[in-house]
């Protein structure tokens, strides 16, 4: 469920929805444990180490590896067919360079020894301290092979990460590798607090935020089948011991076992970052109808503009050249020749562009709700989109502007024309300085909108200025669900 990530300030993150309505849960207490699939898309090697020592197992209890060494654990190794000649290992991309010389020399020797180059499917080994990076394996198998890693002293890292609990190397439901982080469910809801807001946001706001995700915990647990949710913005943002700290701990005690029902069922409990001024009913973006997800408004969101990181979730505006149109478009599988305009073709009631239609040199395209955020690259659906013919635009040398210079050198402006200043300082001996320039800016589509994300349930900015202005958790909820109750399961 997220948005920019952090800088060097923690940003918000926004939801990422289901497809189908949440399956109404029995109102039971959530498992004291919870597996959260931490590896993304496509993930072919594994890097995984501790803070103190760690134990690799295989799902029969053999022990492949104690030590305190870094493992990783690859798809599609290339090796050397006989064993006692140096492997030929799949490069790292911090270690492309050294690595494609590496398997050069392998290659060398394969051609001299007569030794075949094969693919290994699978296989498991340990960092050592780089004189032998070309090592054979601790382990490897044609199919991916379940892994267990542990620690009784530490903490367990990947990608850079650190994480409490234990790790498995698995496969998902589509039989990609994947890494699960199985975790305690208090620790795992204070790390979603923290990655989905930052955590110095008013105590209120990280409360709703914590009924929010134990709600959408509760109604998606249990949909796959060696995990139970994806640990990026395909469900809730969860970065380990990164998104937790003190205040998000207290969020998390203070609402133990706190969820929103609807007629005593937990809701769909989604949110975004900022919906704009006004939030979306949930038809309007996905397939249901649910009334507790209905259109209300947002006016808190403003609060987003005193931020110098968040105020772009508040309004925001995107450039594109026709040709950078059509390339944005065409890797996301719509090519109707050179863009010529773009019609939108419906709106909802809160001013969300529900329709809009691509014309090009060769055809036109029809894109429905949600989807124009993704096939436009834009923050939200609530946009307006003008056409621009070439023209000049002045921009000072000043550091304020220094965003606005690198926009317009990406849509490939030039520079007509520099401005001088004449300084009479001694100090810089009358020389003069730029004090700016004028762009000639080609032809281009100019998107202007507001809000961040979806727009369904709860805003993320909003609760925060809800916050702000004295309302509590409970006044945030069941402002943007409506006709919710806070109802107690118990447990974390």
């Amino acid at each position: 469920m997220a948005w920019p990530a952090r800088i060097l300030v923690i940003a918000l993150v926004i939801t990422a929805l289901p497809a189908r309505p949440a399956i109404a849960a029995p109102l039971t207490a959530l498992p004291s444990t919870v597996r959260v699939n931490i590896a993304g898309l496509g993930t072919t090697s594994a890097r995984i180490g501790s803070t103190g020592s760690l134990v690799v197992t295989l799902e029969d209890g053999t022990a492949l590896y104690r030590g305190s060494a870094s493992t990783i654990t690859r798809r599609g190794v290339r090796r050397l067919a006989d064993a006692s000649h140096a492997a030929a290992g799949l490069p790292d991309p911090e270690e492309r360079r050294n690595r494609a010389a590496q398997l050069r020399e392998a290659r060398l020797a394969a051609r001299v020894d007569d030794v075949a180059i094969v693919t290994v499917p699978f296989e498991f080994s340990v960092e050592d301290d780089g004189s032998s990076p070309l090592k054979a394996a601790l382990f490897s198998a044609q199919q991916i092979t379940s892994l267990h890693f542990a620690t009784t002293d530490g903490l367990l890292t990947y990608d850079g990460k650190a994480f409490r609990g234990t790790f498995a190397l698995t496969r998902d439901d589509e039989g990609d590798m994947i890494v699960v982080n199985e975790v305690d469910t208090a620790a795992y809801l204070a790390s979603v607090v923290g990655s989905e807001e930052p955590s110095t946001w008013m105590p209120e706001a990280l409360a709703a935020q914590a009924i929010a995700a134990r709600t959408y915990l509760a109604t998606h647990l249990r949909r796959h089948a060696s995990y139970d949710l994806e640990g990026d913005t395909r469900d809730q943002e969860y970065d380990g011991l990164g998104g937790e700290t003190k205040s998000t701990l207290r969020a998390i005690e203070r609402t133990a076992g706190q969820i929103a029902t609807y007629r005593g069922a937990p809701i769909e409990a989604l949110y975004s970052a900022n919906a704009g001024g006004f939030t979306e009913d949930s038809e309007n973006v996905y397939a249901s109808a649910l009334p507790y997800l209905r259109a209300v408004p947002s006016p808190a969101d403003e609060a987003a503009t005193v931020s110098s990181w968040g105020r772009t979730s508040w309004e925001w505006t995107t450039e594109y050249t026709a040709p950078q149109l059509r390339s944005y478009l065409g890797v996301r599988g719509i090519d109707v020749g050179e863009v010529q305009r773009i019609d939108v073709t419906s709106v909802s009631g809160t001013g969300r562009v529900m329709a809009a239609r691509v014309v090009g040199s060769s055809g036109s395209r029809d894109i429905g709700k949600d989807a124009s955020r993704r096939y436009f690259g834009l923050r939200s659906t609530l946009f307006t989109v003008s056409t621009h013919p070439e023209e000049l635009e002045i921009v000072s040398s000043a550091a304020s502007d220094v965003d606005r210079i690198r926009q317009l050198e990406l849509l490939g402006a030039t520079i007509a024309h520099t401005y001088l200043l004449n300084l009479r300082d001694p100090d810089r001996f009358g020389k003069p300085r730029v004090g700016g320039w004028t762009y000639r800016l080609p032809a281009r589509f100019v998107f202007t909108g507001r809000g961040y994300g979806h727009g369904v349930g709860m805003s993320q900015w909003g609760a925060q200025g809800m916050a702000l202005a004295g309302k509590s958790a409970e006044e945030i909820l069941t402002h943007y669900y409506q006709g919710i109750a806070i109802t107690s399961i118990g447990g974390a």
